[in-house]
């Protein structure tokens, strides 16, 4: 995962630094979240779909700052939130969109991709305050931060959007082949 994360760091040692280490917390902060949460709230037995899953969050998460200078204890929060977000989004999310809207995450790539991307995201804002003067950033501070606010918000609207449209296609194709 630090080489997908790094990826396009080749040549800029501080910066494949950073996200090597950064990536590697995060990933061993969502696997000790998601073994305790899983337990906690699987009636003391680990789920396997979290064990499977929501242990990559960290390595999602990180993704939108895993080049900036943020320290392993902001690593590690980032980790332990996209964990977070993922077996909780599993225990509850899934089984709510599931209930009241019908919606079927089959593969969860909701919980393993939707929720610890946004919650890296938004950390990303904050963590540019961190690290303001990294190379790569190009604007001031708060420009910067505004950029990536609407960002995740054009992100997020797209992928609804794009979303609901794909669902109601897919729907209205199912029905036309029951005629």
């Amino acid at each position: 995962w630090p080489s997908f994360v790094g990826a396009t760091e080749t040549g800029i040692l501080e910066n494949e630094h950073h996200c090597i280490v950064n990536t590697i917390l995060a990933l061993m902060a969502s696997t000790t979240i998601t073994f305790c949460l899983s337990q906690a709230l699987c009636h003391g037995k680990f789920d396997p779909v979290h064990v499977a899953n929501s242990t990559l969050a960290g390595g999602v998460a990180i993704g939108s700052a895993g080049r900036l200078d943020i320290g392993p204890g902001m690593a590690i929060l980032t980790g332990c939130l996209a964990g977070s977000a993922s077996v909780l989004g599993y225990v509850f999310s899934s089984p709510f969109l599931e209930s009241k809207f019908k919606i079927y995450d089959t593969c969860g790539v909701g919980n393993l991709h939707g929720y610890p991307s946004v919650v890296g995201a938004l950390l990303s804002i904050a963590f540019i305050g961190l690290d303001p003067d990294a190379e790569f950033l190009s604007q001031d501070l708060i420009p910067q931060m505004t950029s990536q606010l609407l960002g995740i918000i054009a992100t997020l609207l797209v992928s609804m959007i794009s979303g609901f449209g794909t669902g109601a296609l897919v729907s209205s194709l199912k029905d036309a082949s029951s005629l």
